[in-house]
């Protein structure tokens, strides 16, 4: 996807923009009360005025005395330029607020489903456990020795798809192909607050989750707080609730920088005022 460009990249764009703003306030206040009139309102001579009407420019003295018209408000035309602005912020304000409830909402929402999810992950991880232990020919409780024998010797290798928090020298070995995305994810989980909002928030959200469904999906990998890897069902329940969470986050980022590029706007707008 072509990253987003900048709404105004240089300050020539700033100008055109303020230009077309004064030619629109000058065509009003000739069309509401005609070139004369018009003219001793702005402290202008007529010529200056009707040269500038057809030259389609504003000399120096036009523009100033426009600029000193539309921050007097002088006229209808400036009232209702600031009447658009008001308006304008307004429904800002109230694009704001719902996409505060939303973030709101996405952060409330994954930490439900991350606990609902917990409790499901365990009663399976117990059952594939057990079946294990049935499989294996041996009873619970030699069953639960072998394992601490075998955490004894090698705690964090006895499976190398599961991710660990805490790093080892061995890593970059044990995990191969997955090992960059592993270290990404360390690192973004270390600086991540769990619950928030604003750009920054939400964009490391949305890399957090989309590290995440690559490690589940592309390397085969069964993440924190797992102590066993994870197959079938319980792997595809924690894809499925990442899905969803990374689908919510874009969609409150997306909103998040709508508001900020119309934040923009808004401000140009009522720069000179």
């Amino acid at each position: 996807m072509k990253p987003q460009e900048p709404v105004f990249e240089r300050s020539r764009s700033v100008e055109d923009m303020h230009h077309m703003r004064l030619m629109a306030l000058l065509d009003e206040l000739v069309r509401d009360k005609g070139p004369r009139k018009a003219a001793e309102s702005l402290g202008v001579d007529h010529r200056t005025l009707t040269l500038s009407m057809e030259r389609g420019t504003l000399s120096r003295r036009m523009r100033v005395a426009l600029d000193r018209a539309l921050l007097e408000g002088g006229g209808s035309p400036a009232a209702e330029q600031r009447e658009r602005n008001d308006s304008l912020e307004g429904r800002l304000k109230e694009v704001e607020e719902r996409v505060e409830v939303l973030i709101k909402d996405v952060s409330k929402g994954l930490a439900s489903v991350q606990g609902d999810y917990r409790a499901l992950r365990e009663e399976h991880s117990q059952t594939v456990r057990r079946l294990a232990q049935l499989e294996a020919g041996g009873g619970p409780d030699e069953s639960a020795s072998v394992g601490r024998s075998k955490g004894a010797s090698s705690p964090r290798r006895e499976f190398p798809d599961l991710v660990t928090i805490e790093p080892a020298q061995d890593d970059e070995e044990v995990f191969g192909e997955s090992w960059p995305l592993l270290v990404e994810w360390r690192e973004l989980r270390t600086v991540h607050p769990s619950r928030g909002k604003g750009l920054a928030w939400l964009r490391t959200e949305e890399r957090l989750l989309t590290v995440e469904l690559a490690l589940l999906e592309e390397h085969g990998m069964t993440l924190p707080p797992e102590t066993y890897p994870l197959r079938d069902f319980a792997r595809n329940g924690q894809i499925n609730w990442r899905r969803k969470a990374l689908d919510d986050t874009r969609r409150a980022l997306a909103w998040r920088e709508l508001l900020s590029r119309l934040g923009r706007v808004c401000t140009l707008g009522l720069w000179r005022r």
